[in-house]
């Protein structure tokens, strides 16, 4: 599965470069303030090829990435794209299903789609992308809350998901994508305040949301 995942999320991400022009490239990423459009790619391609390579020292360290951004910084977005179709199947094949409840390939590349639609000003990827990571994720916050008050959240298709001990003392009701943005700390303690909660949650339920940590900036949105 995910496999696939990974080589469908980037095969749709260098279909989104390929329309860039150099003022979209340049343009800062809102969820990684550090990296314009252009250096995301260049992290997207250097984590295959590092992946590829075994060259894992210091995986997902903020040093780790920005040794991508640094050694790709003047190739251009074409070239980057080549690299990325060269090496794919490659690519492809390091990522198993077993890395599903860790870092991986496919988990990076379909966050950091969103980044570059959110970026760009783009509709959001569609749910069948990213349905099986919005699981994953809801696990994680159940281990974040597993000591806290009870929360049960309902999504716009049905899906629900129970955290913390004893009967619901808050109730949820979000948008699947947002709550998975949120799980990835694309979402600040605002905006996910301001979601339809019942009564008004505790900071600590805020909190709980986002793997990278708690964000005060807020993000754009794009349109369902």
């Amino acid at each position: 599965m995910l496999e696939q995942m990974y080589r469908a999320a980037r095969g749709r991400v260098r279909e989104i470069a390929a329309t860039l022009d150099e003022e979209q490239l340049r343009r800062q990423v809102p969820a990684t303030p550090e990296w314009t459009v252009h250096e995301l790619l260049a992290h997207l391609v250097g984590g295959a090829a590092d992946a590829v390579a075994g060259r894992l020292d210091g995986v997902t360290t903020d040093r780790w990435t920005a040794r991508h951004v640094e050694e790709r910084r003047h190739t251009s977005t074409g070239e980057l794209m080549s690299q990325w179709e060269r090496i794919g199947v490659a690519a492809d094949a390091t990522v198993t299903d077993d890395q599903l409840y860790g870092p991986n390939l496919a988990v990076d590349a379909i966050c950091h789609e969103s980044d570059l639609h959110e970026a760009l000003g783009l509709a959001r990827v569609s749910r069948e992308h990213w349905q099986p990571l919005l699981e994953v994720m809801m696990l994680y916050l159940r281990k974040q809350l597993r000591h806290g008050s009870s929360l049960l959240i309902h999504d716009e298709v049905g899906q629900h998901w129970r955290c913390g001990s004893g009967p619901p003392a808050t109730s949820l009701r979000v948008d699947g994508y947002e709550l998975l943005r949120a799980s990835y700390s694309r979402r600040s303690r605002r905006q996910i305040a301001a979601w339809q909660w019942s009564p008004a949650p505790v900071e600590d339920m805020v909190h709980a949301f986002g793997v990278f940590g708690t964000r005060e900036d807020d993000q754009p949105i794009p349109r369902g």
